[in-house]
């Protein structure tokens, strides 16, 4: 679960503007504390979003099957009636506010970014988690004047 940990607190965060990759993910992780889904969509890419539509298009194929796998997870109830009605706001809403999840979570002042680095259009964001030996690192892409979450993150852990 602790290779999950970072996915979950970066994927599933949201971001006000920002011109600084850093700034943007400080954003992410905040928002991802306070279960903000709207602003956490806001704060991923393009193809991170299309995605996790993707995902939740696949999960609705076998709704009940779906349903209780996460019910299981993340500690949660859901029906596959319900799961059939979720927008992909509605997925991260469930992830960040899961208590499957939530509870396994450092606290959100121990999360520190350590230094990130500009290539052009990409950016590598290097987080510093307790417990974890070495900096994470996160993928940030520039659509247009806005710093949000690569998909390449996204396609590495999930």
């Amino acid at each position: 679960m602790k290779k999950f940990i970072p996915l979950l607190l970066v994927v599933l965060a949201g971001a006000a503007i920002s011109n600084e990759p850093g700034e943007a993910l400080e954003n992410l992780i905040d928002a991802f504390y306070q279960g903000d889904a709207l602003a956490v969509e806001t704060g991923l890419s393009s193809k991170s979003i299309n995605m996790l539509s993707m995902m939740l298009m696949m999960i609705k194929m076998q709704p009940d099957q779906a349903a209780a796998e996460i019910s299981a997870e993340l500690e949660i109830a859901l029906t596959g009636d319900e799961l059939l009605s979720w927008t992909t706001a509605d997925f991260i809403y469930v992830l960040i506010s899961a208590p499957g999840i939530t509870d396994q979570l450092p606290m959100r002042e121990d999360i520190e970014i350590s230094s990130f680095d500009i290539q052009g259009d990409c950016s590598t964001v290097f987080l510093n988690i307790p417990d974890y030996p070495e900096n994470v690192p996160i993928a940030m892409v520039l659509e247009g004047d806005d710093w949000k979450l690569g998909e390449s993150f996204l396609q590495s852990e999930l």
